[in-house]
């Protein structure tokens, strides 16, 4: 029994670490992909041309690779946390709705994490300045425009339910 509790919890640290982890590259790679474009439509700006790509190619590509491997790395903890907890999800409504937040997420994220996979691949390839890098990040923009806020929202209500735990059911005991 007390094993069980003691890999419980290295499930779940290594579930909040590689989340957090993942969130705060996740937030970066979002607010350096936005400046790239203008704010209106998917077009670069002004100041970057194909001599500066290259250089913004290298400063993104740690944050995909790291987006890319705590995000596998969270999904895969907090589903082996999930199945060694004694807890029930019926009884704690909070963690029922922290692995609503990421069980549904996980299909939209499948589509930007193929698209991270064919960058990384292009990383690998030295191929920063070619037109089809360009063509992906305009594409992960575009696929799923909204999506980020939602995401950012929704796992920005992680932390408080956490915390507080509502949705809790209490026994009595009646002896």
């Amino acid at each position: 029994m007390k094993k069980k509790n003691t890999l419980t919890s290295i499930f779940s640290y290594v579930a909040l670490a590689s989340g957090s982890i993942w969130f705060g590259a996740y937030i970066s790679r979002l607010l350096i992909t936005y400046q790239m474009f203008e704010p209106t439509e998917p077009v670069l700006k002004n100041f970057l041309g194909n001599s500066n790509l290259p250089a913004v190619a290298e400063v993104i590509a740690p944050l995909i690779t790291l987006t890319v491997i705590t995000y596998i790395l969270l999904i895969i903890s907090f589903t082996l946390f999930l199945f060694t907890m004694q807890m029930k999800l019926k009884e704690n409504g909070w963690l029922f709705i922290i692995a609503g937040i990421i069980y549904l997420t996980l299909p939209f994220e499948l589509i930007q994490l193929i698209q991270d996979v064919k960058m990384i691949s292009l990383f690998l390839k030295a191929d920063y300045g070619s037109a089809k890098m360009l063509l992906l990040i305009t594409e992960w923009l575009t696929k799923l425009n909204s999506f980020p806020v939602i995401l950012i929202l929704s796992y920005l209500s992680i932390p408080y339910l956490l915390i507080f735990k509502p949705f809790t059911i209490k026994f009595k005991n009646e002896n």
